[in-house]
């Protein structure tokens, strides 16, 4: 389905005169980006241009899961409700939600009728859906509902009796729940939930029940959602569960014009293994570390395992490194102001030109590091890996010549081991057959150079391959004295 571009008035208080314009909008769409970008202004804005069709819903909500009879009035209409929700709190909001679903109720009716498509017991069944823990109860009179908590049977009459995620999550899903049924109800078409930040005071988990239930809900009454959120599990279920329908809107405050970007495989895969808990590691002095490939991500996986580095390690395919990385340098620019030092690395082999620094790509967060050698596998042919087998490289060649000629094709390359640079040799192809000729044990290269990398700052042969940038960047840069020291003791 097409979704045509909105343009927003731009208050002079958030950058403005003017529009905000936003092209490629999608049927889920998401605004990331710092404080202060302009995500929830733009949404009260953009409600501001159709009150009965636009609903939004705010973030700081807040009060008791009650009815109140006397807030009803308040609630009629599209302007009514969006009076009460222009600041950046509600504080009777949990009220208005609850109070709502009971004047819709009693509009309605509370029985099924079999020729309406709206009907209380699908409330009821889309709610156990979304919060399994807990069951409502319909009645004909007031409060018109009732919320129980399924393993107790207790009835939930305080706010204080959930956590603040339950209620959260449950006032925010009943809300939506009235809002898109009404207007199925009325016959409405071109209908639009915004959500500002959804996930605030919800565990991951809750996000992603949440995320299901709002695309499945939305699909059903085809309804087009806009979400603001800094939660990169929020963003990760959004786009797993609709893949094809969500795009995502990198807010800048200094910006008027955005094009959405359709949810790709790179945003699925960084977004996934970021998550909600495990976005805190690069935050908190654990660098992440792109790498080109598999045997890549099993050598530098294994790195932090002898703690004397910490490391989280996201496998890329190839090429797809520097998409990967523009990914996310774009999530990390929307969450965070630039630091003195990037949180995180993309590790590129020798024979290829990391990308220049430019506007579109600052490399502020992300930066891209080249190995000192050709690539992964030549880490093996080190002095410090082959004294672990016991071998030197003259006695190393001697193997790998003495054993060529059971290799069938690959026995010619391997036969012309005397030719080698160690440090420049394309080794890809025949590496598997090189490790089986020197290690007796038949480990895997992979686990051999992991363990070594891992087990002290790399010095001599292997951190002449790795590369002082590299090593500086993942184990820190030592100081100038003790640098000059080890000079010195090399020159001796």
């Amino acid at each position: 389905m097409h979704y045509p571009e909105a343009q927003v008035p731009r208050p002079d208080f958030a950058g403005g005169p003017g529009n905000w314009v936003l092209h490629n909008l999608t049927q889920f769409t998401i605004l990331f980006g710092k404080n202060g970008s302009g995500k929830s202004v733009l949404l009260r804005y953009w409600r501001n241009l159709d009150l009965d069709n636009f609903h939004y819903i705010n973030p700081e909500r807040a009060g008791q899961m009650q009815f109140q009879a006397n807030l009803m009035e308040q609630l009629q209409t599209g302007e009514q409700r969006s009076q009460r929700s222009r600041e950046n709190q509600l504080l009777d909001y949990r009220q208005s939600v609850i109070t709502r679903m009971g004047t819709f109720l009693s509009a309605r009716g509370a029985i099924d009728d079999p020729v309406d498509m709206v009907k209380p017991s699908e409330i009821v069944a889309r709610l156990s859906e979304f919060m399994p823990d807990f069951t409502i109860k319909i009645m004909g009179r007031s409060p018109y509902s009732e919320l129980a908590r399924e393993s107790t049977g207790e009835i939930i009459r305080d706010v204080n009796q959930l956590s603040s995620g339950e209620a959260q999550i449950l006032s925010l899903g009943i809300d939506i729940l009235v809002t898109v049924t009404t207007w199925h109800a009325e016959g409405r078409e071109k209908n639009l939930l915004l959500i500002d930040e959804p996930d605030v005071h919800v565990h991951p988990d809750l996000q992603v029940r949440f995320a299901e239930f709002i695309v499945k809900l939305a699909k059903d009454y085809s309804i087009q959602v806009i979400f603001a959120t800094h939660s990169t599990t929020t963003l990760s279920a959004i786009g797993r569960t609709a893949p094809d329908d969500t795009s995502i809107v990198y807010m800048e405050f200094a910006k008027s014009e955005f094009s959405a970007k359709l949810f790709s495989k790179a945003l699925m895969t960084l977004t996934s293994c970021l998550g909600g808990h495990l976005l805190m590691g690069p935050l908190m002095g654990s660098p992440l570390l792109l790498v080109e490939g598999d045997d890549d991500a099993r050598i530098w996986s294994q790195v932090p395992r002898h703690h004397v580095v910490d490391l989280a390690v996201i496998p890329c395919g190839g090429d797809e490194i520097k998409e990967y990385q523009k990914t996310l340098e774009q999530i990390f620019s929307s969450l965070l102001d630039p630091a003195d030092s990037p949180i995180g690395f993309a590790l590129l082999d020798g024979d290829k030109n990391p990308p220049v620094p430019d506007s579109d790509n600052p490399q502020n967060f992300i930066r891209f590091l080249q190995l000192n050698c050709h690539e992964a596998e030549n880490l093996y042919l080190t002095d410090e890996v082959l004294a672990v087998l016991k071998l030197n490289w003259p006695d190393a060649k001697e193997k790998i010549k003495g054993a060529a000629h059971q290799y069938g094709e690959k026995g010619s390359r391997l036969a012309q081991v005397d030719d080698w640079n160690r440090q420049e040799q394309d080794l890809k192809g025949i590496i598997n057959e090189v490790a089986k000729i020197l290690d007796d044990k038949n480990v895997s290269w992979t686990v051999r150079v992991g363990k070594i990398v891992g087990s002290e700052r790399p010095t001599g042969q292997l951190g002449e391959f790795l590369g002082n940038d590299l090593i500086n960047a993942l184990w820190g840069a030592k100081p100038a004295l003790e640098e000059e020291q080890q000079g010195g003791n090399d020159g001796t």
